[in-house]
């Protein structure tokens, strides 16, 4: 069975297209003209319109000789999006290759075939938006203001395709001068109505006017993911009557935000009540997957455990993503994972630089013990030093200590039953990666609670001299022979904090 597309009656092509299915019993073609091909603008097929043709599914067909009209079964149109996501969307989407040059002249050329695809092709081309103070953001500013104007457009407007936006504000300039998205703010936040997630970067709250930070927190209330990523507050309860304001988030990411001072109140009571027109609102109600780095850390988890207690431990946090944790935040992050309890289905945890001389204290206040239906866990940022050079004078010098004992301590306390685990390591040297606490923690791992393991991640985040890979099968030998154990040696892709 072959599929080609049919040109028809020119002027008709503003209707949905068709193709027609050609029958045969060895093979099946799939023929698809480029959209860079000279007969793409002609191509204009229909699908039936309501007339009396239309309900027996007949196409008009144009030959050299005469016309005449030929039924074919009518093709779904989930496969006009097949082809249109087919030919727009690499296999595996990134960052950077979802808004390549030439994935945009794909869409936009297939745009061009008929009202059903533009609808299809605008839901990939404005899907995700990324904006700063450049032209490109205020030329879609001015997009939105001329779709909002009194004037009606000759197309439908683009904003319902719109589900992703970034917005970034400038860099540099005193505080005074005038900021891009305190003028934009508005816009965009009455416009984009159908927003799913929401990413603001570089934003400091105290220089925003009232009418934009109130556009912030009320136009974009609807969101189901946001992330805040160098932002900078006045003050904690200013960041957290924010964050507040958002109540159906799922999925909250905080990284790098800063407060120049905290002012949390001590009293539970009074840090989550509804007084003063709820000044101190509580964390959002359907929240799932929770991601933070940075200073604020302590302070948002005090925030949500106090509202936890006060709700009677209702809990609904499943998926937990931490950054740069250090001996400060560890206290806090301990006594939020006991109150997490069962609910935690996903941990990640990516340590400071400092976890090499302080991992002792640190994991001290960690006990996995509570989060006994764990399912995956995820370490990152593991350094390993160089160790110092043997001493040449002793006869016999003493083998030195293991490095990231603090590491098998943790590991230990586990007793759910995980199914992945993953670690990053960054070795110094193949000397500095030999002398990892592998004893301890293979000895860990062979323990009854890790039998349910089905992969394991080991990530070498470092230069391969060939033996990095061998050293880790070595020491793990156990878990290489059950055949769960990978070991990837080069750069690290992966982000702790990922929504």
């Amino acid at each position: 069975m072959a599929i080609t597309l049919i040109t028809t009656v020119p002027g008709l092509h503003l209707q949905s297209p068709s193709l027609s299915i050609i029958t045969s019993p060895t093979t099946l073609v799939h023929s698809w003209k480029s959209p860079h091909s000279p007969a793409f603008p002609d191509l204009s097929p229909i699908l039936p319109i309501p007339t009396p043709l239309s309900s027996a599914f007949q196409h008009r067909v144009s030959t050299k000789g005469a016309s005449r009209v030929t039924p074919f079964p009518r093709i779904p149109p989930e496969l006009f999006l097949d082809i249109i996501s087919f030919l727009a969307v690499p296999d595996t989407p990134t960052t950077t290759s979802i808004y390549g040059q030439s994935n945009l002249a794909e869409i936009c050329n297939c745009s061009l075939v008929s009202r059903f695809w533009l609808y299809a092709a605008r839901d990939h081309l404005w899907r995700h938006v990324r904006l700063g103070s450049g032209q490109r953001g205020n030329n879609f500013v001015e997009l939105l203001q001329h779709y909002n104007s009194e004037h009606e457009s000759t197309l439908p407007t683009f904003v319902p395709h719109v589900k992703h936006l970034f917005i970034r504000e400038s860099r540099g300039g005193m505080s005074w001068d005038p900021k891009w998205l305190n003028a934009v703010l508005p816009t965009l936040a009455g416009s984009l109505v159908n927003l799913h997630s929401l990413e603001a970067e570089r934003i400091t709250w105290e220089y925003l006017s009232s009418k934009s930070r109130h556009a912030f927190m009320k136009g974009f209330k609807g969101v189901r993911k946001l992330a805040l990523r160098v932002c900078e507050f006045r003050t904690t309860l200013d960041m957290i009557r924010v964050i507040g304001e958002f109540e159906d988030v799922e999925v909250l990411a905080l990284d790098g935000v800063r407060c120049e001072w905290d002012d949390i109140p001590a009293d539970s009571e009074v840090f989550v009540s509804r007084a003063n027109d709820r000044a101190i609102p509580k964390p959002p109600r359907k929240l799932r997957e929770l991601a933070m780095r940075g200073a604020c850390t302590r302070h948002v988890l005090k925030w949500m455990g106090a509202a936890m207690k006060h709700d009677g431990g209702r809990v609904t946090v499943e998926v937990l993503r931490l950054g740069a944790l250090g001996v400060k935040s560890a206290p806090a992050v301990g006594k939020f994972l006991k109150m997490l309890g069962t609910n935690l289905k996903e941990l990640h945890l990516g340590f400071d630089a400092a976890f090499i001389d302080d991992g002792d204290e640190v994991v001290s206040h960690i006990d996995l013990g509570y989060n006994n239906v764990l399912r995956e866990m995820h370490v990152y940022g593991l350094i390993i030093p160089s160790l110092p050079p043997p001493d040449l004078s002793s006869l016999d010098p003493p083998p030195p200590p293991p490095q990231l004992m603090p590491l098998t301590t943790l590991f230990d306390g586990v007793r759910a039953p995980l199914r992945a685990l993953s670690l990053a390591l960054y070795p110094a040297d193949t000397r500095a990666l030999s002398s990892m606490d592998f004893e301890g923690l293979a000895h860990v791992l062979d323990g009854k609670p890790w039998t349910t393991l089905e992969d394991v991640q080991v990530v070498v985040a470092t230069e391969d001299d060939g033996r990095m890979s061998g050293i880790v099968n070595q020491k793990l030998d156990r878990l290489f022979e059950r055949g769960v154990l990978r070991v990837d040696v080069g750069f690290d892709d992966r982000e702790v904090i990922l929504i």
